[in-house]
């Protein structure tokens, strides 16, 4: 209870500060609000190619994103410690006539938008496994203040972009919205996956920084966050055991959710790497063989590559009933489903996957993810803004 009075008594501050950088003219100008970055980064070297330069980028402390560079007018620390850049943060949420986000962000709740200025919701996922938004399952344990804060958050949002339609019903019911505020111009960032000389640099990037992985079989294991293992998260699998019964020519990644505060540490075998949690994951994707995941959002986007997958859903009954699931979890994934260690080690041995199944997963989930997303999303932007 009292943690909910300190946030309604910060979102008061917030909106009094609000109200009165309102009073300032808009400016025609694009702000981004990050707690990724990862959409946000294309969409802003593509409003520079094309000499647009009033942008403004607030990110928070989990923004793994720098984007420093030159010509984009201001990248402010939007976090309360950095008192002055949260407050031009502020203002210039208020006097921008386009923002992005891309995630959930409590502050827009005490914010009042003026008519003509939109509020674009970048989302952080390709594609969706668990439910989130007014579907979580938990929102019905939370207060009836916090479900209004929830609600004033989602209506602030104009307009969703999306990869495919399959997405557009569970933003509707994930944000309430309505068929005319969704953007069908794809996933920003899905563009780097059509772009051979970047995949290709990404590569020689990784191999550089991990040498280890050159002539192995690469497996990458990189699980969904748990709502309550946000500061380190616990992993029953016995990655040891795994790697020594796959052998020699395989080697394991492991890369945490970016939500997940501290990576698992240092293993002592040599055939397991455990990733930073700042190492893109898309970069990571263009060196791995295998994906291994569970809920995750990775493989919408690891589809693109046409590579093998594995779901390893360890916690599968519990994560339903906790999180829920937005359809048949065993019909939804493009590959294998595992439940114990030594499946895991089976299915990789075996090495016979529906590349198929792969195809045709991408094909639905990444229908408008066709290489050209942040210039279809900026042609938006600018038309919008004249």
């Amino acid at each position: 209870m009292r943690k909910e009075w300190l946030k309604t008594l910060f979102l008061f501050i917030n909106r009094c500060i609000f109200f009165i950088f309102n009073m300032f003219p808009l400016k025609k100008k694009i702000v981004f609000l990050c707690d990724f970055g990862d959409n946000a980064r294309f969409v802003v070297d593509e409003l520079v190619k094309r000499n647009f330069k009033n942008i403004v980028v607030l990110r928070t402390s989990k923004c793994k994103e720098s984007f420093i560079r030159s010509d984009v007018e201001s990248v402010l620390s939007f976090r309360i410690s950095s008192v002055l850049d949260y407050l031009r943060g502020l203002y210039h949420l208020a006097t921008a006539k386009t923002i992005l986000i891309d995630n959930y962000f409590a502050l827009l709740s005490a914010m009042s938008f003026r008519p003509d200025v939109e509020c674009i919701q970048l989302w952080h996922a390709a594609g969706a496994v668990k439910k989130f938004g007014m579907q979580d399952p938990s929102v019905l344990f939370r207060s009836p203040r916090a479900i209004k804060r929830f609600k004033r958050v989602y209506s602030q949002m104009n307009k969703v972009v999306v990869g495919s339609d399959e997405m557009v019903p569970i933003f509707k019911a994930a944000f309430d919205m309505q068929d005319q505020q969704i953007l069908r111009t794809g996933i920003p960032r899905t563009d780097f996956f059509y772009d051979e000389d970047a995949v290709e640099a990404a590569r020689r990037e990784m191999l550089t920084k991990y040498p280890m992985l050159n002539g192995k079989k690469v497996i990458l294991y990189a699980p969904t966050f748990r709502d309550q293992q946000l500061d380190a998260q616990s992993i029953p699998l016995n990655f040891e055991d795994i790697i020594e019964q796959l052998g020699e020519n395989y080697i394991m990644m492991i890369k945490l959710h970016p939500a997940v505060a501290h990576n698992l540490g240092n293993f002592s075998h040599p055939l397991i790497v455990s990733v930073e949690n700042d190492v893109p994951i898309n970069k990571l994707l263009c060196v791995t063989d295998y994906v291994i995941s569970d809920y995750s959002s990775i493989p919408f986007e690891f589809s693109l590559l046409g590579k093998p997958q594995i779901f390893y859903p360890y916690d599968i009954e519990k994560y339903e009933m906790e999180r829920g699931f937005w359809t048949d979890y065993s019909k939804l994934v493009p590959g294998p489903v595992v439940s114990t260690d030594d499946e895991l080690v089976f299915v990789l041995k075996k090495d016979e996957f529906d590349m198929e199944q792969v195809k045709t997963f991408s094909d639905t989930w990444n229908m408008f993810s066709d290489g050209h997303a942040s210039s279809k999303l900026v042609d938006y932007l600018l038309k919008n803004l004249r």
